[in-house]
């Protein structure tokens, strides 16, 4: 039974071996490529004698012009016979296509699909002019891994107030200061995370 075709087979007629010689079968591509090199190396030789004046210079400079173009033509590529290059165009011995990627197409699309990951929030109580700490670590909402060395945001009230790194653990600390009373949103917003951790800090009066 003819198998099907892989990527690196060849189907095209320049490819296939068609002239017998001593050294094996050469294909119509290679013919061309010494037939080129080989007029190459007859220009150099021609350029090169009148100006040397030295036989033996103007041969290697010829016989290294046609060394590069052996080295290029002994790179076969491999090839589909005719025979089969027939049965391939009648469509027999063609690979079907496999359902495997269909199947990991719906899989990629169920996991875009699953819902965000839900955002960590706490409450703390504190009094205006007390500095108040919050410590926590930083993980990966999706593996529940900590975040060693993962840079950070602390955001108040919507406002941008400052950055800083965790440590090798993930965990991290944040000094707050309040300065007025009532209710203080703040959020820890790790780099390259969509999730960040919400704490809401009731201040009273002083």
């Amino acid at each position: 039974m003819p198998r099907s075709a892989l990527w690196f087979d060849d189907i095209r007629f320049l490819n296939e071996g068609i002239f017998d010689t001593p050294f094996g079968r050469v294909s119509v591509r290679q013919l061309l490529i010494l037939g080129f090199f080989g007029l190459i190396a007859w220009l150099a030789f021609s350029t090169v004698h009148p100006v040397v004046g030295d036989i033996i210079v103007s041969g290697i400079s010829a016989g290294a012009v046609m060394m590069a173009g052996a080295v290029l033509a002994s790179w076969r590529v491999k090839t589909v016979p005719i025979e089969r290059s027939i049965l391939l165009a009648l469509g027999i011995g063609r690979k079907r296509p496999r359902r495997r990627r269909a199947a990991s197409a719906k899989k990629k699309a169920a996991e875009r699909a699953k819902p965000a990951p839900p955002v960590k929030s706490s409450k703390m109580h504190g009094v205006v002019g007390e500095p108040m700490k919050i410590v926590g670590v930083l993980r990966d909402p999706q593996t529940g891994l900590a975040l060693a060395q993962r840079g950070f945001s602390v955001i108040v009230d919507g406002k941008l107030r400052y950055r800083d790194v965790a440590d090798e653990q993930g965990a991290f600390e944040v000094v707050y200061l309040p300065e007025y009373p009532g209710l203080v949103r703040i959020e820890i917003q790790p780099d390259g995370v969509a999730a960040a951790e919400k704490i809401e800090l009731t201040i009273a009066p002083a």
